[in-house]
C-alpha cells in the first residue's frame, strides 16, 4: 500500500475528530525503537471541599484502540456516578429541557419519531419501554439510553405502546398536555416495520471498518453505553446542520465520509479491504505501518489542528467549542438538581479536551486538576514489527510534507477569501 493511500487514511481520522492543539492530552513514544505508543490522558478536577460539586474526569478517547485500551477506561468510569458522552445523536435522544407546551408537543414528537424509527428495525414489535431498549441495544449500545430518555415525554408521563396483534401493527403515543388518553391533543404515531432490504442499508462508521483491517477495536462497539447512568450529552444532528448554516457549511459532506456511504468513502472501504492481502505479502508491515502514522499524527502536539483549515472557518468552532458546551451544561444541571451525584466524567474524543478543561475551570465552581493518567490507546511492538526504521523513516517524512501541503492550500484559500471580502468592502 502506498505511502499516499497512508496519508489519505491518516487525513480521514484527522477531519473526523475535527483535532486541536493536543500538547497536554495525547502524546507518542517511542521507547528506543523497542515500541510505538500513542498514549492518551485522562484528568480528574475537583472543586473545595465546601462547593458541594462532583468530582468530574475529563476522559480523552480515541475512536479505534488496541483490545485492552477500552476495558482499562471503562473499568476506571465504572466508580463514576454519571458518564456524560459524546456522541452526534438524532432529535428525541436526550431527556427533554423543554420550557412551555408548544416546546414541550415539539420535543416529545421528536422523541416518538426516535422510537418509531428504531421499533421499526426489531424482530418483533416492543410492548413496553424496556422491550424496545433491550431490541434497540442490540442495533447500537448508545440506543437503550436514548430510548429510555425518549419513552418519558416532556411533560414527563410515560410514553403508550399499543400492539394490535391482530393486525400486527404497533402505535406509539403521548396524552400530552391534559393528560388524557384519546383526546384531541394527544401525539400519535404509527410504526412502519422495516423488511428485506431495508433493514440491512445501515452502513459501517469508517473508523470501525479501519479498526477492523488493523485488528484494533471501535470504541462505540467496546464500551458500556448500555449502562443507565451513561447519558448522550451532545449536539444533534439537526443543531450541528444549523449551526454549521449559520456560517455558510454544509454538514453532509463529513456526515457522509464517517457513515461510508460517499464516493470518497466507498474507495476507501475497497483499500481497507486490500489491508489483510497486504499485510500478508508483508508479514503484517501494512497494518503497522498505518498503525505507527496514527501514533505519530494523533500524538504530535500542535499538526491535528490542520482539520480546522481543511473544512473551513467555522469548523472548530462548531464541532469542539459549541459541542463542549452540552455537557458542561449538563453538568450545571446535575449540580443544580441531583445533589446526590459525586462525581462525574465527561467521555470525548482528546482533541476536545484543551477546550474542555479552559471551560469546565471558567464555570466558576473553582475546579481544579489534582491527578492525571496515561492509558495506551494503540502500539506496535517494533522489535516483533517486519516494518523497518527505514520505513517509519519513510511514513513520517510522507506524512510531514502533506501535512504542509495542505497547511499551504488552506493558507492560500483563506488569503484568496480575504481578499475577496476586502474587495466586497471597498
Amino acid at each position: 500500500m502506498s505511502g499516499a493511500i497512508l496519508l489519505l487514511l491518516a487525513g480521514m481520522l484527522v477531519g473526523s475528530d475535527a483535532q486541536t492543539e493536543s500538547e497536554f492530552w495525547t502524546r507518542s513514544l517511542d521507547g528506543s525503537g523497542q515500541e510505538a505508543v500513542l498514549e492518551i490522558a485522562s484528568r480528574r478536577y475537583t472543586a473545595p471541599g465546601d462547593s458541594g460539586v462532583p468530582d468530574v474526569w475529563l476522559v480523552g478517547v480515541t475512536h479505534i484502540g488496541n483490545d485492552g485500551y477500552y476495558d482499562s477506561l471503562s473499568t476506571m468510569l465504572s466508580s463514576v456516578d454519571v458518564v456524560l458522552y459524546e456522541s452526534v445523536m438524532p432529535a428525541g435522544a436526550r431527556p427533554h429541557l423543554a420550557g412551555n407546551d408548544t416546546e414541550r408537543r415539539s420535543s416529545t414528537q421528536d422523541g416518538l419519531d426516535l422510537l418509531a424509527g428504531i421499533a421499526a428495525r426489531c424482530d418483533q414489535p416492543p410492548a413496553s419501554a424496556e422491550e424496545l431498549a433491550e431490541c434497540a441495544e442490540g442495533i447500537d449500545l448508545r440506543m437503550g439510553g436514548w430510548v429510555r430518555a425518549a419513552t418519558v415525554d416532556a411533560w414527563g408521563r410515560p410514553v403508550v405502546f399499543m400492539h394490535d396483534a391482530e393486525n400486527d401493527t404497533l402505535q406509539i403515543s403521548s396524552v400530552a398536555a391534559d393528560g388524557q388518553p384519546g383526546t384531541d391533543d394527544d401525539l400519535v404515531i404509527e410504526v412502519q416495520p422495516l423488511t428485506g432490504d431495508d433493514l440491512t442499508t445501515t452502513s459501517r462508521n469508517l473508523q470501525a471498518m479501519l479498526a477492523d483491517a488493523l485488528g484494533l477495536r471501535f470504541q462505540l462497539e467496546s464500551m458500556p453505553y448500555e449502562a443507565v447512568n451513561w447519558r448522550v450529552s451532545d449536539m444533534s444532528v439537526g443543531q450541528i446542520e444549523a449551526a454549521f448554516a449559520e456560517r455558510g457549511m454544509q454538514f453532509d459532506v463529513l456526515g457522509d465520509m464517517l457513515s461510508g456511504s460517499s464516493i470518497p468513502a466507498q474507495l476507501i472501504n475497497m483499500m481497507l479491504a486490500l489491508i489483510p492481502i497486504g499485510d500478508s505479502l508483508s508479514d503484517g508491515a501494512v497494518s503497522d505501518g498505518i498503525k505507527v502514522v496514527l501514533i505519530e499524527l494523533l500524538g504530535t502536539p500542535g499538526v491535528l489542528n490542520v482539520a480546522d483549515q481543511q473544512f473551513g472557518e467555522g469548523f472548530h468552532e462548531v464541532i469542539v467549542v459549541e459541542r463542549n458546551r452540552v455537557p458542561l451544561e449538563d453538568l450545571d444541571r446535575m449540580i443544580e438538581r441531583e445533589p446526590t451525584v459525586k462525581s462525574v466524567a465527561i467521555l470525548y474524543g482528546a482533541a476536545h479536551m484543551p477546550d474542555m478543561a479552559e471551560q469546565l475551570v471558567a464555570l466558576g465552581h473553582g475546579y481544579e486538576e489534582v491527578e492525571t493518567r496515561w492509558d495506551a490507546a494503540i502500539s506496535v511492538d517494533l522489535a516483533k514489527s517486519s516494518l523497518s526504521e527505514r520505513d517509519r523513516k519513510s511514513i513520517r517524512r510522507s506524512m510531514r510534507l502533506a501535512l504542509a501541503q495542505i497547511k499551504r492550500k488552506a493558507r492560500l484559500a483563506r488569503e484568496a477569501q480575504e481578499r475577496d471580502e476586502a474587495g466586497e468592502t471597498d
